[in-house]
Formats: structure tokens, sequence, C-alpha cells
């Protein structure tokens, strides 16, 4: 019988992020989980994924996204 529920699992997730169009993956260590999500975003780059434990988002690409632009942008040292 497979397991379908898991302690971590990743999701991506429709362009107004209000549904999940597609569950990735499962895991239950975390580092597992965290290197699928890695892989994830590499894989779909421009999508809205997420890793969550429950409720609890542990990393979401949109944030990934904003931070790397922002420092793409603006530099370590503020754009100077």
């Amino acid at each position: 019988m497979a397991r379908t529920h898991f302690a971590f699992r990743i999701d991506m997730w429709s362009d107004d992020g209000e549904n999940v169009v597609e569950y990735l993956a499962g895991a239950e260590n975390l580092q597992v989980a965290k290197a699928t999500y890695r892989a994830a975003c590499k894989r779909w780059p421009n999508a809205a994924i997420t890793l969550r434990q429950g409720t609890r988002v542990i990393e979401d690409s949109r944030r990934t996204r904003t931070a790397s632009w922002y420092w793409t942008d603006k530099g370590e040292g503020g754009g100077k």
C-alpha cells in the first residue's frame, strides 16, 4: 500500500496562489524535502512552489525570487 501522508510536502500553486495545482512530492526527512524542493524550483523556475510541514510554510519560491531579485538588483552594498 502506497503512503499518502508525509511530514513534509512540496506543492505547485496556481498563478493567483489560491490553489494547489499539483502535489509534487512528500518526504519524512527535512533534508530530503529541502533537496526535493530545490530540484522542483530548478525544474520549474517560474512556478510558485512551496515546501510545507502541515500548514507551516518552510520555503516559498515566490519569496526566494523576490529576495534574489532584490540582491541582484541592489547588490549587497545597497546599490553602491
